[in-house]
């Protein structure tokens, strides 16, 4: 059995899909990215595009996914409940897929060297995701993948070894992958789609997870979202095969989030993808829930209308406001 039968034998074992790709510099993202910004990350164009200047002795991309599509039940307990992207619930996706990357290395690279990234690495996922076969760009700019649909965590290894087999790029032939139906397009809460070119300033993944205050059309826009969001990948023909589950999580209660404690709050959130901004932007975020909602707790919102912190006393004023036209 060859290494790159190796690695799919584990990745089925897994529940995880696997791919391999060349190390060569990502040319055609160093273009975009001269005139594309990149929220949360601070690595240079170099960094982001060129393997070898992580690991100067790279030869191959590892690159893995992990589906997370699942619809968890909604709960109906007559509390104000907010939502969480479904990626979200549940342990820190980062950790997952370090720790089936840290498989791999141990059972098949265990005398080379290696690098394990998710998310947070200084190459672009979807790009390794895509040259190492996982699947195709579609119109949300998420990668699809032919079984599993878009909805899948990526991380990546680099490393020293030479694989025997290096996979090719999917092209999207006969609507094989992405359908071109555009319904990621118009069903965007935050209308981030802009003529072909995605306005990252006005996705509302970007906007739950950005700090400081929120304009009233940001506010607006968020609705009930507490982090995250999943409507366009949501709305996608690939992504029906999901599994149901039950999490309070997924539907926080807003009115015990914004009584936590920061101590409640890392015992709570820490563990998961939602928990790296903080308290106070989950918090700032479900001010705006109510207000999105008009719920009847003015008495709660009032509080934090006094608060020392901008955004935080600006969220509860835009929730009053809202509350006072309904």
């Amino acid at each position: 059995m060859t290494m790159y039968d190796k690695l799919q034998a584990i990745a089925k074992r897994e529940n995880i899909i696997a791919g391999v790709g060349n190390a060569e510099p990502f040319y055609a993202l160093r273009e975009r990215l001269r005139y594309t910004a990149v929220p949360f990350t601070a690595y240079s164009i170099e960094e982001r595009t060129e393997p070898s200047v992580t690991m100067p002795a790279v030869k191959s991309l590892v690159a893995v996914g992990s589906s997370y599509n699942v619809i968890y039940d909604s709960i109906d307990d007559g509390k104000y409940r907010g939502n969480i992207s479904s990626g979200a619930v549940g342990k820190d996706y980062h950790r997952v897929i370090k720790e089936k990357l840290e498989i791999i290395k141990n059972e098949l690279l265990e005398d080379h060297s290696t690098m394990i990234f998710s998310d947070t690495g200084p190459l672009a996922d979807r790009e390794v995701a895509v040259r190492c076969g996982l699947g195709t760009v579609g119109k949300n700019l998420s990668v699809i993948n032919r079984d599993i649909g878009s909805m899948f965590f990526i991380g990546y290894m680099l490393t020293d070894v030479e694989y025997e087999k290096w996979d090719a790029p999917i092209a999207n032939k006969d609507e094989d992958v992405c359908t071109g139906c555009g319904k990621c397009i118009g069903s965007c809460p935050g209308n981030a789609f802009d003529n072909g070119t995605f306005r990252y300033e006005k996705c509302i993944s970007y906007i739950t997870q950005k700090k400081g205050v929120l304009s009233y059309e940001e506010s607006k826009a968020l609705g009930i979202q507490i982090y995250g969001c999943d409507v366009c990948q949501r709305v996608c023909p690939k992504n029906t095969g999901y599994k149901r589950a039950y999490s309070e999580y997924a539907y926080p209660n807003i009115e015990e989030l914004l009584n936590m404690s920061d101590k409640e709050f890392k015992r709570i959130y820490k563990p998961t993808a939602a928990g790296w901004r903080g308290r106070r932007t989950l918090q700032r975020n479900a001010l705006i829930a109510l207000g999105n909602m008009k719920a009847d707790r003015e008495d709660i919102i009032k509080r934090f209308a006094e608060d020392s912190r901008e955004d935080i006393r600006a969220a509860a004023e835009y929730a009053l406001k809202c509350i006072k036209e309904r």
